[in-house]
Parts: C-alpha cells; structure tokens; sequence
C-alpha cells in the first residue's frame, strides 16, 4: 500500500470551500485538462454519503473508465472519503479534509492510499505514479486557490 499526501491554504471560509468541493463540477476545474476527465454519470450532483459516480479520462498510462463510490461524509467535521469500485487501481481511498484556521482560511488535506494493479511491475511503476500524482495535486491546489480567490474576491 502507498500513500499520499498534500495540503494548502486557501484565502476563503470553510463553509465556500466546503461547496466547492461538495459540488461535482470541481472535478472539471481542478482536474489537469491533459487527463481529459469527463463525468460519464453521477447519482448526484452533490457530494453525498452513498453517491456513485463513473469517470473516464487519462488515468495512469491509458484511457480508462473508473466508477466511485462515496463511502463517508462528516459535514461537522468537513470530511468526505471517495473509494474507486472498479479502476485502473487495486485500490484507491481518497480522504478530502478542510480545516479553518481562521476565519476566511481554509487548509484542504487530501489523503489518498492506493495500491497499484500491475503485480510484478508495481515497484517500477511507483515513482511514475508518485511523480504524476505530485503534478496532478500540484494543479488542483493552483486551481483551487486561483477559482476561489476570484469567485469570492468581491466578498
């Protein structure tokens, strides 16, 4: 099992980055646009316990569809945790968690473990995914900074 990890500051209140987050649609802006991630269906079109959803895009080395689950939401504690059913991975648990740390300052955490399919070759293919990971997170954090600042500059 690997594991993954990034957090950042966002300049907006919990409760705007918790709707940002909660609405499906954000995957479309902070995705990396080379992915080529389409929303095929969802059950909802709002972050809920129990919603599914199938995606396809450019997900590791190929074209791949990947159908999700959202196995736990804590709007309390602004926690939500999405687990691939079927994929291009073993396994695939993301944890998105948004803490305030002011008002109007919002750290996002994504915790993510994963394990990879490819058996014999999943060593050499770690650094690969690591790496794209990295950038993949790296965009998302830009993204989301750069939506929210100018979708609530005004407030």
């Amino acid at each position: 099992m690997k594991f993954f990890e990034q957090s950042f500051k966002v300049n907006c209140s919990i409760d705007e980055v918790w709707n940002f987050y909660t609405d499906i649609k954000h995957l479309e802006i902070v995705t990396p646009p080379n992915l080529k991630l389409k929303i095929i269906e969802s059950s909802d079109k709002l972050i809920v316990e129990g919603l599914r959803m199938t995606v396809s895009g450019r997900l590791v080395l190929y074209n791949s569809k990947w159908n999700s689950k959202i196995s736990m939401v804590d709007t309390s504690k602004h926690v939500y945790v999405d687990e691939m059913v079927k994929g291009p991975f073993k396994k695939w648990k993301h944890i998105h968690l948004f803490s305030e740390i002011g008002k109007n300052q919002t750290v996002v955490t994504d915790k993510i473990e994963f394990e990879l399919p490819f058996f014999f070759l999943e060593k050499l293919m770690e650094g690969y995914v690591e790496n794209n990971l990295k950038k993949i997170f790296e965009f998302r954090k830009n993204q989301t900074v750069s939506h929210l600042s100018n979708k609530y500059a005004d407030k």
